[in-house]
């Protein structure tokens, strides 16, 4: 689960892409599109468009209307996409 600081980083970083590694052993760029983190709901979850990833593969095959989702649990790290 994501610490504070990068649930806000997340937050600020809408239209911008960021850096993430995942459990499965994802390393992505994605493009964040929007943030959802309830704490009353238990909702912490990130819609995204994928930029890049080592597992591209895995989207080959999955429908999508704009985006994908990531639960915040399954996010190992993140940080600023450097270009």
């Amino acid at each position: 689960m994501l610490d504070t600081s990068e649930i806000e980083l997340l937050k600020r970083s809408v239209d911008q892409n960021v850096e993430i590694e995942t459990e499965s052993g994802e390393k992505l760029v994605a493009k964040v599109l929007f943030v959802v983190h309830s704490v009353e709901y238990d909702e912490h979850e990130l819609l995204y468009e994928v930029v890049s990833s080592n597992m591209v593969d895995s989207y080959q095959h999955r429908e999508t209307s704009g985006g994908y989702v990531l639960d915040f649990n399954e996010i190992v790290s993140m940080r600023p996409h450097q270009s």
